[in-house]
């Protein structure tokens, strides 16, 4: 790093060759932003695209697992159809067994009625002789009577069990129907499921290639982006030959001539915050070697301030008096 006084460096810095230099850097600079950008833009696609395909694997996963849960349901309501509907079969041969036994009693309970009905007229048509055979009849009517009584007794307890068998076959029936179209109902939904659970099969091998395809770009953008920040170090090496200066990462440096203490530097870009001035490219600080920029000043010849000088005067230009007020921090009388 060679020592130059205030004037060599605005010279270099005015001269062709460093324009030259300069202008290289600057699209050495736009280069390596635009790869850092292409590069991190395709490594949050890459990101992003793998997480859309996690999220469509478990989607298709959870859509495999209600499908199965759906062809279990479908199956258990088959199941219990198919019972249902055996119980019903049985319960229709208990009927018609029962069935059949009704109508028997149903005839005996006409017979009982004809028969009541004959003795009744056969004691109506007795005169008022033959008591004894009167007595006869009318304890036959008599019997008669609790025969058809029992009969019918009999027949409305038979009927009563009947209605209600036919209603156990109508409920069997019933709960079978409603099984079935359960089972079906199950089972559509469980074709649907499962199709839908292919499709994010598909798609999350889909975004998974894809992923792929993005990290690869990604991948070759990160060189293309290490080659152009090589070309743009390969320039601020060849600026520490050519220019005789040390080359930061964005500034360029020359030691002090008049000063051992200082050297003077060169931002390479605008940064309006950080330090202790708003620093503008290519404009000329001088720097103290124990603080750097840390602390900048203006260059000028001569002797520089120390820091514990610069960080004073600093304070005195923020705290002090105006320029032109007076020393109490008036203004200036005329």
């Amino acid at each position: 790093m060679k020592a130059v006084r205030l004037s060599e460096v605005k010279e270099l810095l005015s001269g062709q060759a460093f324009a030259a230099w300069w202008s290289d850097h600057g699209r050495a600079l736009a280069a390596v932003k635009e790869a850092r950008a292409r590069h991190e833009e395709l490594v949050a696609q890459a990101e992003m695209m793998e997480l859309r395909s996690e999220l469509a694997q478990r989607a298709a996963i959870d859509a495999f697992s209600r499908s199965g849960e759906a062809e279990d349901r479908g199956r258990a309501e088959a199941a219990e159809a198919q019972t249902l509907e055996n119980r019903a079969l049985g319960l229709v041969g208990t009927y018609e067994e029962h069935r059949f036994k009704t109508s028997d009693l149903w005839y005996r309970l006409g017979g009982a009625e004809k028969r009541l009905e004959e003795r009744r007229d056969a004691l109506a048509a007795l005169g008022a002789d033959g008591a004894k055979a009167r007595a006869q009849v009318e304890a036959s009517v008599k019997e008669a009577e609790r025969e058809l009584t029992r009969s019918r007794e009999e027949y409305d307890a038979a009927d009563k069990h009947r209605s209600r068998l036919w209603e156990d076959v109508e409920q069997a029936w019933s709960r079978s129907c409603e099984r079935a179209l359960l089972s079906a109902e199950n089972a559509v939904a469980a074709r649907s499921v499962r199709r839908d659970a292919e499709r994010l099969f598909k798609e999350a091998e889909e975004r998974r290639t894809r992923a792929k395809q993005l990290r690869g770009d990604a991948e070759v953008a990160g060189r293309e982006r290490a080659d152009v920040d090589r070309r743009r170090l390969d320039l601020l090496r060849a600026a520490q030959e050519r220019f005789g200066c040390m080359a930061g990462d964005g500034w360029l440096y020359w030691r002090h001539r008049d000063d051992q203490r200082a050297a003077f530097a060169v931002s390479l870009f605008d940064l309006p915050e950080g330090t202790n001035l708003e620093v503008k490219a290519l404009a000329v600080y001088t720097v103290g070697l124990q603080r750097g920029i840390a602390f900048l000043e203006p260059a000028r010849e001569g002797l520089a301030a120390t820091a514990e000088e610069g960080d004073k005067r600093f304070e005195d230009y923020l705290l002090g008096p105006r320029r032109g007020a007076g020393g109490d921090g008036t203004p200036a009388k005329s």
